[in-house]
């Protein structure tokens, strides 16, 4: 079983490659977060993998909560534990902190992998050129197949993973986990028709639509996490970003 986390397509694409090479099942952890699923039953398992993204040098605080409060049931040395982990350039201490939320439960890390793919976080990076993306996509692929299989033959490929430094660990606390919480450079504009499928693929559950007529709508956001599965699943180009024009 494959759990992944993905909002503009990264992860679910790496989780998908890896469950056809392995003849796994994937999960989205979007659709677990969503409807506050809080067990996860591993019998009868094989392996069982976490693919997330890194964000500000650690794993996506949404994911990291989502794993603390998670229950995995019947979870036994025979399963092969693993973590694919993407990022744009550096993934920091994501390896870690997946490590430390796995130990806290008892459960045994088995090997992670690191794959760097396109950085689509706009509100901070400018995006690559189509061809440099497409370079980068074809060593993810590349990547992706060495690792399918070495997670098929379940190798167990145990590494120091990088304890994370104080300062970091504060000016991510302190900064960068706060920013994405907030709704401030985001707009919607009069392209919205009201479908309300941001409001149904949010994993958050913080989008509403209130009000939405011919006439005018009102779209509230209470919180943000600053994934973009909303902005990747509208059909027109209503919920806009204030910075940048490249999503």
């Amino acid at each position: 079983m494959i759990l992944y986390f993905s909002a503009t397509g990264n992860n679910k694409y790496c989780a998908e490659y890896i469950a056809a090479k392995c003849g796994d099942k994937v999960v989205s952890m979007n659709d677990m977060i969503k409807n506050d699923v809080r067990v996860l039953d591993c019998a009868g398992e094989e392996r069982l993998g976490i693919v997330a993204p890194t964000y500000d040098f650690d794993l996506a605080y949404v994911v990291k909560d989502f794993l603390t409060r998670l229950e995995i049931q019947n979870v036994n040395e025979k399963i092969y534990i693993y973590g694919v982990f993407t990022c744009g350039s550096n993934s920091g201490y994501t390896e870690y902190t997946f490590n430390e939320i796995l130990n806290r439960k008892g459960i045994k890390l088995n090997a992670s992998f690191v794959i760097e793919m396109p950085d689509n976080y706009v509100l901070m990076f400018k995006q690559k050129s189509p061809e440099a993306k497409n370079k980068m996509l074809a060593q993810a692929d590349e990547k992706l197949k060495k690792f399918s299989k070495l997670i098929a033959a379940k190798q167990d490929l145990q590494k120091k993973l990088k304890r994370p430094s104080k300062i970091i660990s504060w000016a991510t606390k302190k900064f960068f986990i706060p920013s994405q919480k907030k709704v401030k450079g985001f707009s919607v504009n009069e392209n919205c028709i009201g479908c309300g499928l941001c409001e149904k693929v949010c994993p958050m559950n913080i989008i509403k639509i209130q009000n939405h007529s011919q006439s005018g709508q009102k779209i509230t956001a209470r919180a943000a996490s600053h994934v973009f599965t909303v902005a990747r699943s509208r059909p027109s180009i209503a919920a806009a970003l204030l910075r940048t024009d490249d999503i």
